[in-house]
């Protein structure tokens, strides 16, 4: 399978995704040192830098195992952008999880309350108390010892 794709070599013209199979199969086929020397090779001969195959998942693909393939000045903000991305898009993820977590033990604690005020007596005397005291301002409890 992997000896037809290296066969059919592609060309400036073909999409990313060709290039990034074609070169699976020369790792898969030749090892990674022998596979780099050959997808460089044909990217210069044909400039693939200036093609529409030089994207960011290209590029990023490529440089786990070692080539460098130039985005110019436009790809390396495209490639700087969708990295920035990433780590925000993280950083909300994490934000999310953190906050349903504070959510929950909220929930629980308020849960633990009500069930407090509603089985003991001592516990909803003392909830109507704060609760009066609050809605008088403070007057109900002037005087009380």
């Amino acid at each position: 399978m992997s000896v037809a794709i290296i066969r059919r070599i592609p060309t400036r013209n073909q999409s990313d995704q060709i290039w990034i199979a074609w070169y699976d199969a020369l790792r898969k086929e030749f090892g990674r040192k022998k596979a780099n020397q050959l997808y460089i090779a044909n990217w210069d001969s044909q400039n693939g830098d200036d093609s529409d195959a030089n994207t960011s998942t290209l590029r990023t693909h490529l440089d786990r195992y070692g080539i460098d393939v130039s985005g110019g000045v436009l790809g390396g903000i495209k490639d700087f952008g969708l990295g920035t991305a990433g780590y925000i898009g993280d950083f909300f993820s994490a934000g999310k999880i953190i906050t349903i977590g504070l959510a929950s033990i909220v929930a629980i604690s308020i849960g633990a309350i009500i069930i407090q005020v509603a089985t003991r007596d001592k516990v909803r005397a003392e909830a109507v108390r704060v609760g009066s005291a609050v809605a008088t301002r403070g007057v109900s409890e002037v005087g009380k010892k």
